[in-house]
């Protein structure tokens, strides 16, 4: 190495320190002016000067960063439901004996300590959110610390484990993006290691995630032909991640074949891949004794967890409010509403949900469970609303690889040996929506088309973040009995039958029930750029013969709309067509009759679209949105800037970060099912080599 290149190298690394020490002084400063306040707050005696203030910041930093180490590995030793209490009391001696050295200080008590110091942490996690500066210390100690104490073992166990890590929504283009520009740098640094191989998969039609986890995780998922959809039986609106209805699509799909049968643990999932130990998966929320830790108890007890979730939050909530006025200002498009109650909803994906799934994963490993899958949500849910590759939704994706890093290291104290896998059930493809383009919704140019011979009801969602906390609220309520009389209290305005329904903008009955559309004889409904036309008058599937007998303008009307690409209807002579506006194609014969309106998406398309026809709840009409064949932009029937759902764009190609020791049977994945089959071979290859 040169002089002058080992002259930079130093000059780098002395800049990055002083900033880094620039970014402490900041959060000192901060602390300083808040420990103020609360200590005026707390007494009437004369209140410490700032400057004192601050010089009781920096000495309590120091003696964290010199004494605590030591200290906290004495506290491990306590048992696991003793360690908040012994933490709170630890962090309260250390303000106490700051307050004695410390002229100008008026901390009365153990509680008023213990207090300003949980208040003072989430300040501390609050300012080092905004400015990027990494916990992972306090993380180790006072996170991993009870976990720690609860699952120590000294004997090895033989044969490798798995950790199946999603990010859900993320596309191999995205992430290869990511990593370019800084963004996962532990995901990289695998990849550039040769640890880890990353390859792109083909996920079904259509593209979201109850149809590709119910492949992945329980190894079937015929039946599930979009997000939400009506079933013509049941005369009602289907929602994969209802709790009722999850578990429903869970019954139906078990096979005794589920990827965590043996042993396993799904934390934060759509459906549980039939592990015996199961928590926050939406599929088996309503079942009684689905898991033998106490997770949430080990969580929600720690007084550290519950300040930087908190500071977390509200961290996460002023970025939203921020990236979303810049956008205003910058005149981003395309783009959607962000305001109004839309934050704290992101907030709660991208905090809460994220820092449960990496606490109660590491809970795993330290157990030495053979086979995890979690579901990180955060990044999904953002670029829904921000967009796939812009800032906001890449700096979600920096706090997910953050803590895969620490599970990484996690795995490398756990009693057995593991291998770590990194994937997505899925991408998203970008665009203005239908509406911002056309002017109309969907279900307004049916209406149109159908010139008034019925009435047609759109239901369009963008409300999974809701469903989501709704979820979690529904788990605590049946799974903790600690907290389960406190919610039913709290709640009951928002309980229907065993589940909580949290919805601003609908009746909780209504939707924990089902919408059953009563004020509509024609059914539109949307999953991204994939819509689903029902006609509920009908108890069985209309041919394409029957829609254009009794609504002779639809299919061409559809079809020539400049926003869709296609529709597909079947045939009661020819089976499933494709129609375009210049043509049309002929599945069961792979024939074309002018322009194909298959040409512009992947090769497998037609092969999808075949499947998904085959269906037995299939719509009437299928209707998929245009697609740039230059930039891979879709049009989303939901008002949604990234979207997944139907085919075209980046909302199909998914990805596998696998170890590089593990061999893929198939070098290109088509389908979920088929994803399966490749996890389940591994596990089942690792079972076999630790018994021999």
């Amino acid at each position: 190495m040169s002089r002058r290149t080992t002259l930079s190298f130093r000059l780098k690394a002395v800049g990055s320190a002083a900033d880094i020490a620039i970014r402490h002084a900041m959060v000192w400063v901060v602390q300083a002016l808040v420990l103020t306040l609360m200590i005026g707050a707390f007494t009437d005696d004369a209140v410490p000067s700032y400057g004192e203030a601050l010089i009781g910041i920096i000495l309590i930093a120091g003696m964290n960063t010199a004494v605590q180490p030591a200290l906290i590995g004495l506290v491990v030793r306590f048992k696991a439901w003793l360690f908040p209490v012994v933490t709170f009391l630890l962090n309260a001696a250390v303000f106490l004996l700051a307050d004695a050295l410390v002229p100008g200080w008026r901390i009365n008590g153990v509680l008023q300590a213990g207090v300003v110091a949980l208040v003072l942490t989430a300040v501390a996690t609050f300012m080092g959110t905004l400015l990027s500066i990494s916990d992972d210390g306090a993380w180790r100690r006072f996170a991993l610390g009870p976990l720690r104490a609860r699952y120590e073992r000294h004997e090895p166990i033989d044969g490798y484990g798995f950790a199946f890590l999603e990010i859900d929504g993320l596309s191999e283009p995205i992430l290869r993006q990511a990593m370019d520009r800084g963004y996962t740098p532990h995901l990289k640094a695998w990849l550039d290691a040769g640890t880890h191989t990353l390859t792109d998969w083909e996920c079904d039609l259509s593209s979201q995630t109850s149809a590709s986890q119910a492949g992945i995780l329980m190894g079937a998922n015929r039946n599930i032909p979009a997000f939400r959809w009506y079933d013509k039986q049941q005369d009602r609106v289907i929602v994969s991640n209802r709790p009722g209805d999850a578990a429903r699509l869970q019954e139906s799909l078990t096979t005794g074949a589920g990827l965590l049968i043996d042993g396993g643990a799904s934390r934060g999932n759509l459906f549980s891949g039939e592990a015996p130990d199961s928590l926050f998966t939406i599929g088996t929320i309503l079942q009684p004794a689905r898991s033998n830790t106490s997770a949430y108890f080990f969580f929600y007890a720690n007084f550290y967890n519950i300040s930087r979730t908190l500071a977390l939050f509200g961290a996460d909530v002023v970025r939203e409010l921020a990236a979303s006025l810049w956008q205003l200002l910058r005149n981003e498009r395309p783009r959607v509403r962000r305001f109004g109650i839309y934050p704290l909803v992101r907030a709660a994906t991208t905090s809460l949900l994220r820092e449960l799934s990496t606490f109660t994963v590491a809970g795993d490993l330290m157990r030495g469970v053979p086979a995890i899958y979690t579901t990180y949500i955060a990044y999904d849910e953002v670029a829904h609303h921000s967009g796939i590759a812009r800032g906001d939704a890449l700096r979600v994706l920096r706090d997910i690889d953050r803590d895969i890093g620490r599970l990484h290291r996690v795995a490398a104290e756990s009693p057995r040996p593991y291998h770590l896998v990194v994937l997505s059930d899925h991408g998203q493809s970008q665009g203005a929506t239908f509406r911002q383009r056309y002017g109309r919704t969907l279900g307004e140019v049916v209406e149109l088309l159908l010139a008034g011979e019925d009435q047609v009801r759109e239901y369009i969602s963008t409300d999974e973040g809701w469903q989501s906390l709704s979820a979690l609220l529904t788990d605590l309520l049946h799974q903790d009995p600690r907290t389960g009389s406190r919610l039913q209290r709290t709640l009951q305005k928002r309980i229907v039958g065993e589940e909580v329904v949290l919805d601003p903008k609908g009746s909780p009955r209504r939707q924990a029930e089902g919408d059953k559309g009563d004020n509509g004889r024609v059914l539109v409904l949307a999953s991204g750029n994939l819509g689903l036309i029902s006609f509920r008058q009908w108890s069985h599937r209309l041919s394409m013969e029957d829609i254009e007998s009794v609504y002779p303008t639809l299919l061409a009307g559809l079809a020539r709309h400049p926003g869709v690409g296609f529709v597909m209807v079947r045939s009661d002579v020819h089976g499933p067509v494709v129609i375009g506006a210049d043509g049309l194609r002929i599945l069961e014969e792979n024939r074309v009759e002018g322009t194909d309106p298959l040409g512009g998406f992947r090769t497998h398309a037609a092969d999808h679209l075949r499947r998904a026809d085959a269906f037995d709840n299939a719509p009437d009409i299928y209707v998929n949105s245009m697609v740039d064949p230059d930039t891979g932009e879709v049009a989303a029937f939901e008002e949604l800037v990234g979207s997944h759902g139907g085919l075209g764009g980046g909302q199909t190609s998914p990805f596998l970060l696998f170890p590089s020791s593990l061999q893929l049977a198939s070098a290109h994945l088509r389908g979920a099912e088929q994803v399966h089959g490749e996890l389940k071979r591994w596990i089942v290859e690792a079972q076999e080599t630790r018994g021999a």
